[in-house]
């Protein structure tokens, strides 16, 4: 980093006076002021920053335009200088020399009001992005017309108002860039050595703004204690936004589907009851001797309770095969709950059963209280609507249920439990 030996009296003497602000005494001092005077403190903080950057942008001007950085170090432009002698990344370097060369034609009047503490720094950077793209016989009126703006308004407003100018000052290109930025979408999925999935990708703003919509509903806590956190929160919303999809047929015929498990099992430790085989007790991971295809893609291994979990509102299908790989049955295929039970749960629960949760029934799982694969029945009273989140809770949580009146079974009086603890009680919303 490029460090003369000395400073300009004047620079010196403020950051020597700066820098003292920021020490202990100075924090000492702040503690023993009221709250207004630290807001004060704050404020004219603020405003000094700007100020410092508006100086900055006009030193860089001058800087620039006499080409001094090729001239003491040989650097080869201006930007690579402030690379090297400030440490500031690529990105913010370009951007500050093409805010300095602006600051005495289209940015000329946005960096007089930053210096006197009418805008701040980031108003600035909007307006030059705001304005970069405009043709030039339109950049001193769109610049002028976001300036006004940014007096009264925060940064997010005026990024708004710019794109609305490119649209109105310049279609042409205002389209051009939307095809360019529509053409830079990609969604990657890469498998990762854990079990787990990355999904990178790029979406153009109206895509954006419509998956952005979709999982508005998904980011508030279904309940008190509900800890998940928002990326989290977004992550079980996609699921859960695929799972309908997929539930209400709404995908091409390849994948239209509800999702369903296939199971490849040995014969020598098959055993009569699949679902019992399922579900016994096994080491996190792997599912000895069975494999979990997915469809299509590479097996994938799954707890035992996550299975349990799926095959609670899914199609099964055993593959039994013989010791040469070949497949010697088919087993049977069932769907445990119909279309019109499915109807009557959402009449009857509303949506997710557990307390305090909202998610519609379209965004549920049809739970059997007592397991299927114990012999629990495919009826409206062993039956209720969870959502993924607490269907999960429910097989991998430690959660269970409690059913008040066995006559009655879920269209009375539930109770979900945890060894914490917890209770919580549920009735029926509808009929």
């Amino acid at each position: 980093m490029f460090a003369p030996e000395t400073l300009p009296e004047p620079l010196a003497q403020v950051l020597g006076q700066v820098r003292a602000w920021s020490g202990d005494d100075a924090r000492a001092a702040l503690i023993a002021e009221g709250s207004e005077t630290r807001a004060d403190w704050l404020a004219g903080l603020q405003q000094l920053t700007d100020a410092v950057a508006a100086a900055t942008s006009t030193a860089l001007e001058v800087f620039d335009a006499h080409g001094d950085g090729q001239l003491l170090h040989g650097a080869s432009s201006t930007a690579a200088w402030l690379r090297g002698a400030v440490r500031v990344t690529g990105p913010e370097a370009a951007e500050r020399v093409r805010i300095a060369r602006a600051s005495r034609t289209v940015l000329a009047d946005p960096v007089e009001r930053l210096s006197r503490g009418e805008l701040t720094y980031d108003h600035v950077r909007a307006i030059e992005r705001g304005t970069r793209s405009l043709p030039p016989d339109q950049q001193h009126a769109g610049a002028q017309v976001l300036t006004d703006l940014a007096r009264i308004a925060p940064v997010a407003d005026v990024r708004t108002a710019a794109t609305h100018l490119q649209y109105v000052l310049d279609p042409d290109g205002s389209l051009v860039d939307a095809q360019h930025q529509f053409d830079r979408r990609h969604l990657t999925m890469a498998p990762l050595m854990d079990g787990m999935t990355s999904l990178t990708g790029l979406l153009d703003p109206e895509s954006a703004a419509l998956l952005t919509a979709a999982l508005q509903p998904f980011l508030v806590p279904t309940e008190a204690n509900d800890d998940r956190s928002t990326p989290q929160r977004r992550a079980d919303g996609l699921v859960q936004l695929v799972q309908s999809a997929c539930d209400q047929a709404l995908l091409p015929v390849s994948g239209g589907e509800r999702p369903h498990l296939n199971v490849l099992i040995d014969p020598r430790t098959a055993q009569p009851d699949l679902g019992r085989w399922l579900l016994r007790d096994s080491a996190p991971g792997a599912l000895p001797p069975g494999q979990l295809m997915g469809t299509p893609g590479a097996p994938r291994f799954l707890h035992p309770l996550s299975v349990a979990r799926i095959v609670c509102d899914a199609r099964l299908t055993a593959l039994i095969l013989n010791s040469d790989g070949v497949v010697v049955d088919l087993g049977r295929t069932q769907r445990l709950f119909s279309a019109s039970q499915r109807r009557l749960l959402a009449l009857r629960d509303g949506g997710c059963r557990f307390p305090g949760c909202d998610r519609p029934a379209a965004h549920t799982d049809a739970h059997h209280v007592a397991p299927w694969c114990a012999g629990g029945t495919t009826d409206i009273p062993n039956a209720i609507l969870l959502c993924r989140h607490h269907h999960r809770a429910v097989h991998e949580g430690d959660w269970h249920i409690d059913v008040a009146d066995a006559d009655k079974g879920t269209n009375g009086v539930i109770t979900f439990c945890h060894p914490n603890g917890s209770r919580h009680t549920s009735h029926p919303r509808g009929p």
